[in-house]
């Protein structure tokens, strides 16, 4: 099943391509009686909807169907065909209203594909949840560390080792990345702590044995600042923090992040992940608050030099 936010982003792309350009199509919605207060979508907020950035509000994916006679029932696998909506026109002729009205129709739509089989869910849906997976390998395949880091313009990661950056990455990819303006800030358990420590008797290891892989992955990216450039060098951060060790993080762009928690007898390959995106019409999603465990680690822990 195609998910939704592809959907959305398909649409946008084929709106944007016969308006002419992101510019045309905001001067289009502008034109419908669709923008924000200021009175026009920016050209920016159009590529960010088409990139997976932000998400588009309900009524500017309306009207850009609208506009461009484009279907949003053949991609979300809609086989019966939908009520049409009557209302009036208004003395101008424009289709506000109705492409208004039908906004409760789409979000009745989408919450009947995410809602559970057997019955609409009890609670409210945290909305910007755009991703579920069981295990960090099924989040790999889905959407390879790599790949999201060679797109993205900084990176934040936290956890315990970061084996998916510092082994699951090649010294010299992630120089190159970094090379060609990624900013990276690594912020590692401290393998002398006693967080550590914890861990490895939570998950059944040898003592030292987190510790030794840890100061490992550390040694390898300092090694990996010999190859960088004076200037690329400072887009490279290394810190420690030693606190009980609850989730791996990785935040692209202030936007998105990748969250696993780290089970009380379980590998961090086999945690279930959630992929986060940062919602301006959902303040009080998950984001902010993930935003805010690596701000918080960050902030408290120690720089590492070579």
């Amino acid at each position: 099943m195609t998910s939704w936010d592809a959907v959305i982003r398909g649409l946008l792309m084929e709106a944007r391509r016969a308006a002419g350009g992101a510019s045309a199509l905001a001067a289009a919605l502008k034109d419908a009686g669709v923008g924000p207060e200021s009175g026009a979508y920016s050209e920016s907020a159009v590529s960010n909807w088409i990139k997976g950035r932000t998400r588009p509000p309900a009524d500017v994916v309306l009207a850009s169907a609208a506009l461009y006679s484009l279907s949003l029932d053949q991609p979300l696998g809609v086989t019966e065909p939908a009520a049409k909506v009557e209302l009036p026109q208004t003395p101008e002729g424009d289709e506000v209203g109705e492409l208004r009205a039908a906004v409760t129709r789409l979000e009745t739509l989408v919450n009947a594909r995410i809602s559970p089989r057997g019955g609409p869910m009890d609670a409210p849906a945290v909305k910007d949840i755009v991703a579920v997976y069981s295990t960090r390998e099924e989040t790999q395949a889905a959407m390879p560390l790599v790949r999201t880091l060679a797109a993205a313009d900084r990176a934040d990661v936290m956890g315990l080792s970061l084996n998916a950056v510092c082994q699951g990455i090649s010294d010299v990819t992630l120089a190159e990345l970094i090379e060609n303006g990624l900013h990276l800030r690594c912020l590692f358990l401290d393998p002398d702590g006693t967080s550590i420590r914890a861990r490895e008797d939570e998950e059944g290891m040898p003592a030292g044995h987190l510790a030794e892989l840890t100061r490992t992955n550390m040694h390898a990216l300092l090694r990996l600042t010999d190859q960088l450039s004076p200037q690329a060098v400072e887009r490279l951060q290394i810190r420690t923090y030693d606190e009980t060790l609850r989730f791996n993080i990785t935040i692209v762009d202030g936007y998105r992040a990748i969250v696993q928690p780290y089970l009380h007898d379980a590998r961090g390959l086999d945690s279930p992940t959630l992929v986060i995106e940062a919602n301006e019409h959902e303040p009080h999603g998950l984001f902010p608050i993930f935003g805010h465990v690596f701000t918080q680690a960050w902030d408290a822990g120690h720089d590492v030099h070579a």
